[in-house]
């Protein structure tokens, strides 16, 4: 005879077979409506060209696949990894994928295919989230409404719109399908959900370092959330099995990226940790309100005001709710906090792209207030009706924010203004000036010197912006004297070098350019010449000195300097 409690089990299965599929169908609507044009977008020429651009003949080979799991992602054929600190071999696995499917040559690969894998991989990560919140038996319309927010969600642009943000989208999708067999294998007891519950978490290890935090998270929930007694054995199960996963992927993981090898590198992260504590108000504030949202944020972007608000309401609304589940809410919390930390130890943790799986935590929380928790589309459900409307109000106004914002991941241009426009850091200008200098480039290939001419003043102006935020900077003057040198403007290039080795004497691009400005244009040779020797001294694996120094001998017709001077080129010069 069945029981009253098994006849209800299988009743809810059921009911969610039945609705199952028309709410897949409606989330996959949803994203492909919303990001079907960013299949269009070309690259941005932020790590995108290093790791899929100049690195495509690599990934089009897949008999590279192993090589993935031995090296950093930066790491480009016959040359050195300059950051190796990232370890993200099932991102490259996943390239390597696209690439098989695209027909563009080795030498000029297409963003789109790359860009269509990353919409996939979001509409995936958006599947699974539902799935997760009805296995914390959250009601079928509340799910759908909170999952389709989820997708809509203009924090997550950057992880859809642009192609490395992919890696936190596949980090979310193998994490929850990790969590959902988890939660199967304590329903069924059956060892095979928990092996898959291991698998998925080692390619969550091997997609990024934050699955760390996974564990922590398991351990909570099955204690804080389900009120297992430390006695049961799952947690030793557990504990093992993680055990054996962790070990050798530390080993494995530091055998790939041996090559970095930076002294301080505890303390330096430590320093960062304390300086980024800001971005916790900052990503709180984004996933109320992301409305002051900005593709390459730096700390002092925080806006307070909106971050305490928010805060504010999800504890006010926590402490008001009468009909909440409190374990799941700090549950989902904690998961928030927990795998956002980790991107707080390094540089750039303002790139939006790193807040998708915190995010599905705040929607595990919210989820337990009372007016979402009852959401309901019959109206004669006072109550359930005014949540539903909220949430269909909050989905319509997330999708047009997200909507008009997707354009500024079309180019790099538009990619870089937005982010001079939004962010008070100096290094979005940079990126700008630096297309700039690439697009005058171009122009004066093809001779073009009329539209060289202006965007080199552009590259300029680009530069003179970054100065504002950044005085400190040895980079920037240097940069407006080379922007002037391609411009022939040397007057203007040597004010600008004057000032710059004012402030830095040693700076040795300064110091070369100097060289090239009294060579060129003042015609006084021997002092140019000093100049570009002490370049070399200041430091000898620069390769420019020794390339002007042999053409400037060989025009002299002294073979013995030409020599030495062009065999030092070749040996310092960088790979090609």
């Amino acid at each position: 005879m069945v029981s009253k409690e098994k006849k209800k089990q299988i009743k809810s299965t059921n009911q969610r077979k039945r609705f199952l599929l028309p709410f897949i169908l409606l989330i996959c609507v949803t994203s492909l409506s919303l990001y079907y044009r960013s299949a269009n977008n070309q690259f941005l020429d932020l790590d995108d060209t290093s790791i899929v651009v100049k690195n495509y003949p690599f990934l089009k080979n897949i008999s590279n696949a192993p090589k993935a799991f031995t090296q950093g992602v930066f790491q480009l054929p016959g040359q050195k990894d300059t950051l190796a600190s990232y370890y993200r071999p099932v991102m490259t696995l996943s390239f390597m994928m696209d690439a098989q499917l695209s027909p563009a040559p080795s030498a000029n690969p297409s963003a789109k295919p790359f860009l269509k894998a990353n919409i996939f991989y979001h509409t995936l990560a958006c599947i699974l989230l539902l799935l997760v919140l009805l296995e914390f038996n959250i009601l079928p319309i509340p799910s759908l409404l909170l999952t389709m927010i989820f997708a809509v969600h203009p924090l997550l642009n950057q992880a859809v719109a642009w192609i490395p943000g992919r890696n936190d989208s596949l980090l979310a999708i193998f994490i929850l399908l990790s969590l959902l067999f988890l939660l199967k294998y304590r329903k069924s007891k059956q060892n095979k959900n928990f092996i898959w519950h291991i698998v998925f978490f080692v390619f969550a290890l091997f997609t990024k370092e934050n699955a760390v935090m996974f564990i922590p998270i398991v351990f909570l929930l099955l204690w804080f959330v389900y009120r297992e007694p430390i006695a049961n054995g799952n947690y030793k199960k557990l504990g093992i099995a993680y055990l054996l996963c962790i070990t050798p992927w530390i080993l494995i993981r530091q055998h790939a990226l041996a090559g970095n090898n930076s002294g301080g590198a505890l303390s330096e992260a430590l320093h960062l940790f304390i300086s980024n504590i800001p971005y916790y108000i900052q990503y709180t504030g984004k996933a109320i309100f992301p409305f002051n949202l900005s593709v390459m944020s730096v700390v002092t972007d925080t806006n307070y005001i909106i971050g305490l608000i928010a805060i504010a309401m999800l504890t006010g609304y926590f402490f008001l709710s009468k009909e909440k589940n409190s374990a799941i809410f700090l549950f989902g919390v904690l998961w928030f906090l927990l795998f956002l930390t980790p991107s707080f130890f390094s540089g750039f943790s303002g790139l939006e792209h790193r807040a998708y799986l915190p995010l599905a935590g705040v929607i595990i929380s919210v989820s337990q207030f009372g007016w979402i928790k009852h959401a309901n589309y019959v109206p004669a459900k006072s109550k359930g009706f005014v949540g539903f409307i909220i949430l269909c109000g909050i989905f319509i106004a997330y999708y047009i924010v997200s909507f008009n914002r997707l354009p500024i991941f079309q180019n790099k241009f538009n990619f870089d203004k937005s982010a001079v426009e939004t962010s008070q850091s100096a290094l979005p200008s940079l990126y700008l000036a630096k297309h700039y200098e690439e697009q005058g480039d171009s122009n004066k290939v093809t001779g073009n010197d009329s539209a060289a001419y202006f965007a080199y003043r552009n590259a300029i102006s680009a530069y003179y912006e970054a100065l504002k935020r950044d005085t400190t900077s040895t980079v920037v003057r240097t940069n407006i004297a080379g922007d002037y040198l391609r411009m022939n403007m040397y007057k203007k290039a040597e004010k600008e070098l004057k000032n710059e080795l004012q402030l830095h004497p040693k700076n040795n691009f300064a110091v070369f350019d100097m060289g090239l400005v009294i060579f060129q244009y003042e015609r006084k040779d021997s002092e140019g010449v000093a100049l570009w020797k002490k370049t070399i001294s200041l430091d000898s694996s620069f390769a420019q000195p020794y390339k002007v120094l042999f053409q400037y001998y060989q025009g002299l017709g002294d073979s013995n300097n030409t020599i030495l001077y062009r065999n030092l080129y070749y040996k310092k010069r960088p790979i090609q």
